[in-house]
């Protein structure tokens, strides 16, 4: 195993829905991602519905560093305002590389207190940091 990165789609923004999510699937597939799946996620209530996404979750082998990183360039020049990136996660450490804020207000405390540490004493390996500093342009 190596990366699994959680991307979704704002069902209540975007008209062409299947579009994109084929888009991102084809995308996926060109740079060899292991696993492809998707499912949906609302919350709220019956009338109000906070949030209604499909999310889909796309999985890449270790050695396959470099498709990894140009899948994420790609996705993000091509829907910059229709993906949103979730989460990037390295399953070999069972490290959170990078958490959305939505993200940040699902998970659980101890998951959340021990990503705010890792971020706040910048303890990232290279290749994490090359992910959110050249890729998701963050700065930590």
């Amino acid at each position: 195993m190596g990366y699994e990165i959680e991307m979704s789609l704002d069902l209540r923004k975007h008209k062409s829905v299947t579009k994109i999510i084929d888009g991102a699937q084809d995308l996926a597939d060109y740079y060899e991602c292991e696993r492809f799946y998707q499912f949906s996620e609302c919350d709220g209530e019956v009338r109000r519905l906070k949030r209604k996404a499909q999310v889909m979750v796309i999985c890449f082998d270790e050695y396959k560093f470099e498709q990894m990183t140009k899948f994420l360039k790609d996705v993000i020049s091509r829907y910059k305002k229709k993906l949103y990136i979730e989460s990037v996660y390295d399953i070999n450490k069972h490290n959170l590389i990078y958490a959305s804020p939505y993200y940040m207000s699902i998970m659980e405390k101890e998951q959340k207190d021990d990503y705010k540490e890792r971020r706040a004493n910048r303890s990232f390996s290279e290749t994490d940091y090359f992910i959110l500093r050249d890729i998701l342009k963050k700065n930590y």
